[in-house]
């Protein structure tokens, strides 16, 4: 028995250490990944620092599961340890070490909450952001260009992209302030109205298109106004919703190291 005692010992010493290793890893990456999106926004973002972010959150989610199941691997030695019959006393490494791993399981717990929000947060902001290029690059140009068969169909396909990104921006669990709703709302109206202008003038009917015009004009500034509000608005919302996390990470894994 005694044997068997320091068998489980040495296992779960590895275990452990191999979680606290994968546990700090991971706390670094976070650090470095929600500064990264805390200034403006995910959606404010560069293409190539999303791309970026979001290899990293999703190589962190996996060293965070990955340490998770060695913090698992550690209980069960020490569960079995404990259950060993016939000691008349339990092996002192189980005392020492299950408050460790109950701190270092909570501290990665929140992590994985972390990195999951993350790659949720900058997938959606890949597609939105090519959305807003369309609109830039495709569909206002060709607004500007009378080019109503373009604008039809670039219109037609941003309503679609964005709808379907509707869901993804509420997720709760991508941690996205709803003021980025409020953006994708805006986006989706206007490829609306968009579609509608140009059918409306590409059919003749220039009263109605002139009251579409109108129309748009205004839901072009809504489009700025709300990006603007949910760029201003990054850092209150970082604090309120990923702060509170980031601070149970660093604690809980100084308080299982």
């Amino acid at each position: 028995m005694p044997a068997r005692v320091a068998t489980l010992a040495r296992q779960e010493s590895g275990e452990l250490a191999a979680a606290r290793a994968g546990a700090a890893t991971v706390n670094a990456s976070l650090t470095t990944l929600w500064n990264d999106i805390d200034a403006r926004g995910s959606m404010s973002l560069t293409p190539d620092r999303i791309t970026q972010d979001l290899a990293l959150a999703q190589s962190t989610e996996k060293t965070a599961n990955d340490a998770l199941g060695h913090v698992q691997a550690a209980q069960g030695y020490l569960a079995e340890a404990d259950g060993i019959p016939f000691q008349f006393h339990h092996p002192a490494f189980i005392a020492q070490d299950q408050p460790a791993l109950h701190h270092l399981e909570k501290s990665l717990q929140a992590a994985t909450r972390l990195t999951h929000g993350a790659t949720l947060q900058l997938s959606v902001a890949q597609h939105m952001l090519n959305d807003w290029q369309s609109i830039l690059t495709q569909l206002n140009p060709s607004l500007a260009a009378r080019n109503w068969a373009r604008v039809a169909t670039t219109a037609g396909s941003l309503q679609t992209d964005l709808k379907s990104e509707a869901t993804a921006v509420q997720n709760p669990e991508s941690f996205l302030d709803p003021l980025w709703s409020r953006w994708t709302d805006a986006m989706t109206a206007y490829a609306t109205t968009a579609q509608a202008y140009s059918q409306a003038y590409a059919s003749g009917q220039s009263q109605t298109a002139q009251q579409l015009g109108r129309t748009l004009a205004a839901e072009s500034d809504q489009m700025g106004a709300a990006l603007a509000a949910a760029q201003a608005g990054a850092g209150a919302w970082q604090q309120k919703t990923i702060q509170p996390l980031l601070d149970t990470v660093n604690k809980e894994l100084s308080a299982g190291s």
